[in-house]
């Protein structure tokens, strides 16, 4: 009998179908079940950045161990940008995100009652991501991880984390040259120019020529008496100065004067 000559019977379709759910519901049981509270999550006023996650996880059986643990990958699919348009206006878009680097928090989920100390299937579980670990307002595509097998626990879950980035200054930038005002010269002496001798730019006014002062008379300086050292000081009526010879006649006058007394003496 060929493949083309098989037909499945009405009954062994539906074996067929229970298996295949059997399969499926296996598989989603042991990967248990996970429970957001919010998926949308609003940035903690006064905070230094950082958004409050809280959720329920509920597994098939209780697990072997009272902590179990788990890492959450946080993949980044959208970014909220804040931009700084013409016009100063504030505009906030969505940017998608492709091909970004998944963020990990590793946590220990805690199983175990506290008041009964029995290890249970199910726990609650509250953290925090921040933004020094790299987060920003956006959206994320989070899948749990149990990192003892690598199985998934629940399914995956986009979570949207509200807040305000950094402001992205997108204006158009302007390259105007600004004209400086002229520079005022400041006012220089009569007479000087500019460098290498040129003329400042303003017309100079030659100065009016000043009257010469009219000569006042002078009187001739008194004169002086020239005395010769040795000599007796006198002078001639009307001589201004005397000569050798004068001197000299004198002198024998004086001596023949002398030698009448002396003679007459006698």
């Amino acid at each position: 009998m060929t493949a083309t000559q098989f037909r499945p019977t009405p009954r062994a379709l539906a074996w067929l179908t229970l298996l295949a759910c059997l399969v499926v519901s296996s598989w989603a049981w042991a990967a248990g079940r996970v429970q957001w509270t919010n998926t949308t999550v609003k940035e903690q006023a006064g905070s230094s950045g950082s958004w409050k996650l809280d959720i329920k996880i509920f597994l098939p059986k209780a697990p072997d161990v009272a902590h179990v643990p788990v890492k959450f990958e946080f993949s980044p699919i959208a970014y909220y940008e804040r931009a700084m348009m013409d016009g100063d206006k504030l505009v906030v878009r969505r940017v998608p995100l492709v091909g970004r680097q998944d963020l990990i928090e590793s946590v220990d989920l805690g199983f175990m009652d506290p008041g009964t100390g029995k290890i249970e299937n199910r726990t609650r579980f509250t953290f925090k991501v921040t933004r020094a670990h790299g987060f920003e307002a956006g959206e994320y595509k989070v899948v749990i991880r149990d990192t003892r097998n690598g199985q998934p626990v629940g399914a995956p879950t986009t979570l949207k984390l509200e807040g305000e980035n950094e402001i992205i200054d997108r204006r158009a930038m302007v390259f105007a040259d600004k004209k400086k005002p002229p520079k005022k010269e400041e006012p220089k002496p009569d007479g000087e120019g500019g460098e290498g001798g040129e003329a400042s730019g303003e017309p100079e006014t030659e100065p009016e020529p000043e009257p010469e002062p009219e000569p006042t008379p002078q009187n001739d300086p008194p004169q002086t008496i020239d005395e010769k050292p040795g000599g007796c000081g006198c002078r001639a009526a009307g001589e201004r100065g005397g000569s050798p010879a004068s001197g000299a006649a004198l002198l024998l006058g004086l001596a023949a004067l002398w030698r009448r007394r002396f003679s007459a003496r006698r």
